[in-house]
């Protein structure tokens, strides 16, 4: 890819992630304030999860272009927050938000690791997948909930809806590379060791109804919520990329990944207990620590098979991903509905410890 393309490229993902800032971390409430109960939320997620899981897996056998879904992707976030604005159905809204994420991430991913080379990729991932994110979230949700606090979801919807237009218009001048071989399952342990920690990884997600519902249960309200969010973003930016630059230099990616599942374990385990804002925010520094080491892991998948199998790779893990993302909403149905979020954190802070022999035997087949 060349040097303007990848310019571009973090232009256009710049703006899409402080679009989705706006909105994303709001979205459950939303959901609520329509009238969905939290069965119908997870009904609507079952959905959501069945499209990002199934769909990469269809377009790689049949597009010849997978990068260039990644305008798509943009493209069909667009279109979602449109959905938003009319519909209420949870299938309806399943469907949407589904193929908004099953075509951007994906392929977003790929150009990650065709950006990265091994010996920088943990900088590169860290680059995309966390700073710019996270340096959106320190804009995003303050400002979302601002527009939300002095005017409606309505008007906060339409802004994005134009922020992603802009998006999209600059992801259509990147020059993307053709797929050269489609879809093509690595034949060895490794491949199935990373597939099953996904499935652990997808199952302990709480952002899609758990942690959203518990900081806004703290905060209150909505511009309260975004600057609990933008303070917690700020520390978590700070950490991310010093732990994935020292993750490249000393070549210790499972053991960066151990210590983030450690640390995200504690989390899980204390977060329940937070009663405040100040807590929640101070907390967000372990947070950010563990998710900064985790993101090795990822590294350390592109790292462990050639480059014609990146793009099947990663369809496969958002397969595996979906399997534990719908698993969890038994749990989500359960907890969330009695507000029971001690049980529900623990839970998955007990789920995610599972993935530490699962690094051990990694390295044993690598």
């Amino acid at each position: 890819m060349q040097t303007s393309s990848v310019k571009t490229l973090a232009i256009a993902v710049s703006i899409f992630f402080i679009t989705s800032n706006l909105s994303g971390s709001f979205l459950p409430i939303y959901f609520r304030e329509l009238g969905l109960n939290i069965t119908q939320i997870t009904e609507m997620l079952l959905f959501t999860f069945i499209v990002i899981g199934l769909l990469p897996l269809i377009l790689l056998k049949w597009v010849k272009n997978f990068e260039r879904i990644f305008s798509f992707g943009i493209f069909f976030t667009m279109l979602f927050f449109i959905v938003l604005m009319r519909f209420k159905d949870p299938i309806i809204l399943g469907l949407a938000y589904g193929l908004s994420i099953a075509t951007f991430w994906p392929s977003f991913n790929l150009l990650q690791f065709r950006l990265g080379e091994s010996k920088v990729r943990a900088r590169t991932v860290s680059l995309f997948s966390s700073i710019i994110p996270s340096l959106a979230s320190i804009i995003g949700p303050a400002a979302g909930g601002f527009i939300i606090e002095n005017s409606n979801f309505t008007t906060l919807f339409a802004v994005a809806v134009i922020l992603y237009l802009v998006a999209f218009i600059l992801s259509i001048q990147i020059k993307f590379k053709p797929e050269t071989r489609r879809f093509s399952i690595p034949k060895n342990r490794l491949f199935v060791i990373f597939f099953l920690t996904f499935i652990i990884l997808g199952f302990s997600e709480t952002y899609w109804v758990a942690y959203p519902f518990f900081v806004h249960s703290i905060s209150g309200t909505f511009f309260s919520m975004g600057l609990v969010l933008a303070a917690s973003a700020i520390l978590i930016s700070c950490v991310t990329f010093l732990v994935n630059w020292l993750s490249d230099i000393k070549g210790t990616r499972v053991s960066f990944a151990i210590v983030g599942t450690i640390l995200n374990v504690v989390w899980y385990f204390v977060i329940g207990y937070a009663s405040t804002m100040q807590e929640i925010v101070a907390l967000s520094l372990l947070s950010g620590f563990a998710g900064a080491f985790t993101l090795s892991w990822f590294a350390y998948y592109g790292d462990s098979f050639g480059k014609e199998y990146y793009a099947s790779i990663l369809v496969l893990m958002e397969v595996g991903l979906m399997i534990g993302r719908i698993i969890n909403l038994a749990p989500t149905s359960i907890f969330i509905f009695e507000a029971n979020y001690i049980a529900y954190f623990a839970l998955s802070g007990l789920v995610l410890i599972c993935m530490i022999p699962f690094y051990f035997a990694s390295k044993r087949n690598r």
